[in-house]
Order: C-alpha cells, then structure tokens, then sequence
C-alpha cells in the first residue's frame, strides 16, 4: 500500500537542491565560456581540450540529473493534487507556467540577433552571441517531454513501485550498450529521453517514499560504484560534459556513467532530505530560499545574456586581459570574469523583475470554443513543436552562420499558439460534473 502523500508538507529539501543545482550550473556555464577576441573575429576556446586534467572538474558542475529528480518528486506531486483538472488542463497550466518565461527570453533573443543582423553586424559575433545565449535550452524540451509523461510515470510506479526505475535503468544501459559497441551508434540519441525520464523516475519514487534510509543509502552506494567501475575500467571517458573529438560522450546523449552519476546524488540527497527539510523549516533561510525558488528559471534562462554582453563589450575594446589559456594569470582571469559576469547578471535580473509579469509570469492562455476533448491533442502537439524547435535553438543558435534562423523561428510560435488555447469546454464540462455531484444522493 503506497502512503497518500496528497496532503503531506512541503519539501524544502527540493526546494533547496533545485536552487543549488542552478547556481552550480550558471558558475559551471561562466567558467566554461571561454570566448576571445583574435583578428578581428570571436574565437571559443575549450578548456577541456586544452586541459585534460579539468575533465574531473565536470564532477563538480554536472548536476543536471539533480533538475529531473527534484522534477520528478514536483510533478508527482503535482499530478496527485490535481483535484479536478484534466490532463489537458493539468499539462496547459504547467507547460504555460514554464514557457512564460521561456518565450519571453527566447523572443528578446531573437528580435536582438534579428536587429543585429540587419544591422550588418559582423556575421562571427552574431553567430557566437547567438550560441551563447541559446546553448542552455536543451533542458528544456526534455523537461517538456518527461513532464508530460507524469501521469504514466506516477501510474507505473503505483502499479510496479521501484521496478519502474530499475526497467527504465535497464533501457538506458541496453541502449547504451548498443550504441557504445558500434552496432548501432545512432540509437543512442534514444537515452536524451530514457536516461532523464529514468531519473525523473526516482523522483517520483521519492515522492511516494519509496526511497527512504537505508534503500537510498543503497542507491547511492550502487550509482557511485557503477561509475567507478564504468569509467575507471569501461570505455567511457571521465568528462561528464561532452569534450570535441571524443568517440564516447557521458552527455550527448548521457551514457550509462551519467545515469549512474545521478543515482548517486539521488540516493546522497534523498538520504538527507529529511534531515535538511527539518532544518529548513526552523532556519532563517526559509524565506529567502522561497523567493530563490521561484526565480531559479530567470536565472537559468538569463545568466548566458551576461556572457555576451561583457564579451562584445570589454574584448574588442581590449578591456579584459587575455592570457595564454591554462596558466595562472588565465585562472585568476576566470575568477574575474565570474565575478564580473554576475555583476552584469545582478543588474539583468533587475531589469527583468521590473517587468516581472512579462518575464517571469505564466503564458497567457488564450479561450477557445472548441470542446475539451481537443484540449490534450492540442498541448501535447504544441509542446512536440516547442521542444523541437527549442532543440533546434540549442543546437545551432539562434542565427546560425550569423543567419536569423527564421524556420526554427516559426516553428517555435505555431507550437506556442497550441500550448496558449484553452478549450473553454474544458471548464464548462468540469462545473457540470461538480454540479452533478452536488445534486446526486
């Protein structure tokens, strides 16, 4: 018998990882974005190539599989609590609250390297701003997928409890496997869903409680081992972030060291949630980290806008100092062009919380008459046109080759519109079922 967690408190431990998790990341994405100004032209530099000796620094910053877990516990919640709503409307509502501030960045990204290329700005600069400012979307269509996935996720695990996590594991490892012996390389493209939806799995396990003590204990044991073993004796490579020119990637797409990367700090933060939700609820930092909470999407959307704006500024005028990659002067260089970087962050995220309902609130949903039966169809297809176009975006910038990418452009608002409408139906239907409740004996 699964535990109704229905009406159960907050998890501030939840709360508390999605937060750190983003702040690891932004620093992660600073310090990685090694631009230079040469010949007239932006230059990327990889550290990773340059360096093999920081691929074990991707230990540290790699904490995405954090995102899907945390994920997984808020939309099994959320599912669970659903009262009345229907799956459309259930999906509309959190697809709306996440694309909100998404279009909002996507569109003042566009309309700026639109507005550059008009302007004959040279061509490298608006491909490299581009990039840089778009890199960061892939979560987000796998997040748009996996989300929409909730209610199978949370019946699986009602129906087959922690044997839904070990199968989804067990595709993520044979997809792998597949893939990393050369029979088939391309299927591994496959594990951008499994491997994600599997750790989005155990944070639905988390929810139910199904992970308590000494089975995360457990967990955490086994993730740590198996990437261990992996890599220490596998063929897979110790950098978590994918380096140019390697045959075998952890990243694009995971391998089976990121799934276990992520069972390890899953089964190490579920093991101390309670502890820290505790500690949470009698700390001082309750409130502050509430607020943080419900800015942590601006500030993954916005933080790459500050690399773009202190590279085009301060590096062509010869503001910044340029040291020979991998040397002392370029490591105190990186310590401050983070702290530069969020500076220049601070002062973004103020002008984006003056206008916080354009920046920051829900898309607006737009009425229609069509009946409810329409809704799920439309926001599923809607959400597939999004992420789609949002993969695109990630991939190859926003102008690619310092071309505004008008297609993927299209794309993106034609899904948009989808995930905007609301069959007015739905909510007539719903009053008329309350209603018909209300009056039966």
């Amino acid at each position: 018998m699964l535990p109704d967690r229905t009406g159960s408190p907050r998890e501030l431990s939840a709360d508390l990882y999605r937060v750190c998790a983003v702040g690891v990341i932004v620093i992660g994405h600073w310090l990685a974005a090694a631009v230079v100004y040469r010949n007239g032209g932006f230059v990327r530099e990889n550290p990773l190539i340059e360096l093999p000796w920081t691929h074990w620094l991707t230990w540290i910053f790699q904490v995405v599989p954090v995102f899907f877990i945390v994920a997984g516990y808020a939309g099994a919640a959320s599912w669970t609590r659903r009262a009345e709503a229907s799956y459309g409307d259930w999906l509309g509502k959190r697809l709306r609250t996440v694309l909100g501030p998404t279009s909002a960045y996507v569109l003042v990204a566009l309309v700026a390297v639109g507005a550059a290329a008009l302007a004959h700005v040279d061509a490298s600069t608006v491909a490299m701003s581009g990039w840089a400012v778009a890199m960061h979307l892939w979560f987000i269509p796998v997040y748009v997928v996996v989300l929409a996935m909730t209610p199978v996720a949370v019946a699986a695990h009602r129906r087959w409890g922690l044997l839904a996590s070990v199968a989804l594991s067990i595709v993520v490892v044979a997809v792998d496997a597949v893939s990393v012996s050369g029979v088939l390389p391309a299927i591994g493209w496959l594990n951008n869903l499994f491997c994600w939806l599997a750790l989005f799995q155990i944070g639905v396990a988390w929810f139910f409680g199904a992970l308590q003590g000494s089975r995360a204990v457990a967990l955490a044991v086994a993730g740590g081992a198996v990437a261990a073993v992996a890599v220490g004796f596998g063929p897979y490579p110790v950098s978590l972030i994918g380096v140019p020119g390697q045959v075998v990637q952890n990243s694009a797409p995971p391998s089976v060291v990121m799934l276990a990367l992520g069972l390890w700090q899953a089964g190490t933060l579920i093991a101390i949630a309670p502890a820290v939700t505790r500690w949470l609820r009698r700390s001082a930092l309750r409130r502050p980290l509430a607020a943080a909470n419900k800015r942590v999407m601006v500030v993954y959307l916005w933080h790459m806008i500050a690399v773009v704006i202190v590279a085009v500024v301060v590096y062509p005028a010869g503001l910044f100092p340029v040291p020979t990659l991998g040397t002392g002067p370029w490591w105190l260089s990186r310590l401050l062009w983070v702290a530069v970087l969020a500076v220049v962050t601070a002062g973004v995220l103020l002008l984006v919380g003056s206008a916080r309902s354009v920046f920051a609130g829900s898309l607006v949903s737009v009425p229609t008459r069509l009946p409810g039966r329409y809704a799920a169809p439309m926001v599923l297809v809607g959400a597939g046109l999004v992420s789609a176009a949002l993969w695109r975006f990630s991939l190859d910038g926003f102008a690619p080759s310092g071309r505004f990418a008008l297609g993927t452009s299209v794309i993106y608002l034609g899904g948009l519109a989808l995930v905007a409408l609301q069959p007015l139906r739905c909510n007539a239907e719903k009053d008329g079922r309350r209603g018909s409740r209300a009056l039966s004996p």
